[in-house]
């Protein structure tokens, strides 16, 4: 079993617009491949369910904790989506919840696209009070290394950027907040976004407002330069240390995964926290 700890550090705002070369990974959850009810039956991550996805939830049945459902938004027009619900620390149901595929890791790249960037719609639905926490992370060929992440909090809609980073010399997983200007509206879609360049390590995250016309994006310079995105996780999460947790759902929908060449540096606007959460997979 693999174990990642997550603790702290700053972040910087920056304004950027979506692109993108090769498409790695697609998924919308609509048929063909998909239809209502279970992803995977196997809760373990070894056999592969619905549309060639795993899920992995750590001493509870998987079937129930990543299904096909229809789009939650009243009027909605996403058709089928992707649902988890996160546990609850009072019941001793606060496992991290992981759905992934291989696509990543069996794509064929070109040599010269160092930037991963994926960008996928979120709801978040149910209880104002829980600090669940929903959001994406790229890792590394081994698993334990977080390159990429983005986590939004239920009750708050506070939107979290997740990646390897140096602490003064401590090196591991570390959760930055995003502050005041990365405060997401609850119950309602929005289109998140995150990087990694594995020429100089940073790592990024964001939230589009116009449906992926363009980005608000945090930035981090992270520890892990040189290091390859082998999968994507998404996940759904206890924020530990919290036990007023509830039924709380996350919804996800038009993920995609693409390479391209690395931009030019992106010009500093703000900073901002710090938070914590924690990993442990097959």
């Amino acid at each position: 079993m693999k174990s990642v700890f997550f603790a702290s550090a700053t972040v910087a705002l920056v304004a950027a617009s979506a692109s993108a070369d090769t498409v790695l990974s697609s998924c919308n959850f609509n048929s063909p491949g998909f239809t209502l009810g279970a992803l995977a039956a196997d809760p373990t991550g070894v056999v592969a369910g619905q549309g060639g996805w795993y899920t992995y939830t750590a001493g509870l049945g998987g079937s129930t904790n990543w299904t096909i459902a229809n789009d939650p938004a009243a009027g909605g027009t996403h058709g089928q989506v992707l649902a988890t619900t996160a546990g609850t620390t009072a019941t001793g149901n606060n496992s991290t919840r992981y759905a992934w595929t291989d696509d990543i890791h069996n794509a064929s790249r070109p040599a010269g696209e160092t930037l991963i960037a994926c960008t996928y719609d979120f709801y978040v639905g149910g209880s104002a009070t829980s600090t669940n926490r929903y959001g994406a992370y790229m890792y590394d060929l081994s698993g334990t290394k977080i390159l990429s992440g983005v986590t939004v909090q239920n009750n708050t809609g506070q939107l979290y950027i997740v990646g390897s980073y140096n602490n003064a010399g401590t090196v591991g997983n570390y959760s930055f907040s995003t502050g005041t200007s990365g405060i997401l509206a609850r119950n309602t879609w929005v289109t998140l976004a995150l990087t990694f360049d594995m020429v100089t390590g940073r790592f990024q995250g964001g939230y589009s407002t116009n449906g992926g016309a363009s980005f608000n994006l945090f930035y981090v310079d992270g520890a892990a330069a040189g290091t390859a995105v082998d999968e994507l996780d998404l996940i759904g999460s206890v924020n530990s240390g919290t036990a007023a947790q509830g039924g709380t759902v996350g919804y996800y929908d038009n993920i995609q995964v693409t390479s391209s060449p690395a931009p030019g540096a992106l010009a500093l606007l703000g900073v901002a926290g710090l938070a914590g959460a924690r990993r442990r997979r097959a």
